[in-house]
């Protein structure tokens, strides 16, 4: 019987031999760099000797968010908790979390997969190291890290999180560019999931406003999800980020972006939700914002507007309302720069002969009589032809509004949106 037992554990035994060979293998390689000139554990600050050692700690399953920081916090450093031994590990971890560290241990060669990670260009940051966002830190269920592509959000910027409904509304998609480019501009950096709909459209305003984004992501940060949006995603990781606590390779699955949803309302100081329906998944990220002690705001809307039932509904529970970018910007930095609402009817201005202003920038078109007449019966919700003439009391008729929509759209100052419907373009 001792015989068995003894052939059983010679493979494990020598497997635990053969990965500590590797280990040391990978470390002096590691160890060697500037072209062969060897780099001594000295030479690295504790951060750097601990960083392929978190790593391994990030991408080690079994044991919970919660324990690792734990074990972090207990033993110093993530190195630590590497060499460890297996009565330390079993005392401060429990049996079931000791046997997944150590079999982890065993296999995985944490100084190819660190120098795999840096061929990628992919950085990350740990719970305890300097650079881990001071926000994040004050959560909850806090990550034990980030990997990113980019930079971190920084600490001494206020940030707004911008979310809300997929198949969002025209109302949605303007106000989302709106409040997008308008706190972006004012050097808010903003915060989302770079999902489709609201999240994507104001983080892309954002960049376009030559302000900072970052998206949080429900897969590892090689992966851009959705595909669609790959130009946004490409963009935030040169002017903001890309960011998520899932390691690289990991698919975006369903059940990974809830927790997600913890981190954009962790990252930032108040979160606006733009447009969503009563029973939204962007709910779920307000609910987490509220038990991070985040201040939630919400863009109001028609009663009768499915897309805005669950904005309306979170005014019931004491959500802010944001009826313009201003209201946030007061919020954040206790000023006031922009108007203190979004005019959606806004009337045409006339700026000498025959020029027309619209929207909030100084941004001008050369227009007729007829064009502004026409135009300033225009919203940035669509109307029909129809709609404009009878707004004009008939001193038009359906020919001569078509024609003059016609023009207007080939000026720049609407937009046809579906047959037969027009919608005012606003400067931002």
């Amino acid at each position: 019987m001792k015989a068995v037992e003894k052939y059983k554990r010679m493979p494990e035994e020598q497997a635990q031999a053969e990965g500590s060979v590797r280990q040391m293998q990978g470390e002096a390689q590691w160890k060697m760099q500037d072209g062969g000139r060897q780099t001594t554990d000295a030479a690295r600050t504790p951060a750097e000797q601990d960083k392929p050692y978190q790593n391994w700690l990030m991408n080690l399953r079994g044991a919970g968010r919660k324990k690792k920081i734990a074990l972090l916090q207990r033993l110093g450093s993530a190195e630590a908790v590497y060499r460890a031994s297996e009565k330390e590990l079993r005392a401060l971890a429990g049996e079931t979390a000791a046997e997944k560290i150590l079999k982890t241990k065993r296999k995985w060669d944490i100084f190819t997969e660190y120098e795999r990670l840096c061929r990628q260009k992919i950085k990350f940051t740990c719970y305890g190291d300097s650079d881990y966002p001071a926000r994040l830190s004050e959560i909850p269920d806090a990550p034990l890290g980030l990997y990113y592509q980019g930079h971190l959000p920084s600490d001494k910027v206020p940030s707004a999180a911008l979310i809300g409904a997929r198949a969002c509304s025209e109302y949605g998609v303007y106000t989302a560019k709106e409040f997008g480019s308008k706190l972006a501009g004012a050097g808010i950096q903003i915060i989302s999931g770079l999902a489709v709909g609201i999240d994507g459209i104001a983080q892309e305003a954002a960049l376009a406003a030559g302000g900072e984004s970052f998206g949080v992501l429900g897969c590892g940060v090689d992966i851009c999800y959705p595909r669609s949006n790959r130009s946004l995603y490409e963009k935030c990781g040169l002017q903001g980020g890309i960011l998520s606590e899932y390691p690289p390779g990991t698919k975006p699955e369903a059940y990974l972006f809830p927790a997600r949803n913890r981190i954009i309302s962790g990252l930032s100081d108040v979160v606006v939700v733009v447009e969503a329906r009563e029973k939204s998944g962007t709910l779920i990220t307000v609910d987490m914002a509220l038990e991070q002690g985040r201040e939630v705001f919400a863009v109001p809307g028609r009663i009768t507007d499915s897309l805005s039932r669950g904005c309306n509904s979170l005014f019931k529970q004491g959500a802010g309302v944001a009826a313009s970018p201003g209201d946030i910007l007061e919020a954040l930095c206790g000023s006031r720069i922009f108007s203190s609402a979004i005019n959606i009817e806004e009337t045409v201005k006339k700026s000498g002969g025959n020029t027309a202003l619209w929207g909030n920038a100084a941004v001008s078109v050369a227009l007729s009589e007829r064009e502004r007449q026409v135009y300033g019966h225009l919203e940035v919700l669509p109307r029909t032809a129809e709609e404009i003439r009878l707004r004009m009391d008939g001193t038009l008729t359906i020919q001569e509004v078509m024609c003059t929509l016609v023009e207007l759209c080939l000026k720049g100052a609407a937009e046809q949106r579906t047959e037969g419907y027009c919608q005012k373009v606003l400067a931002t």
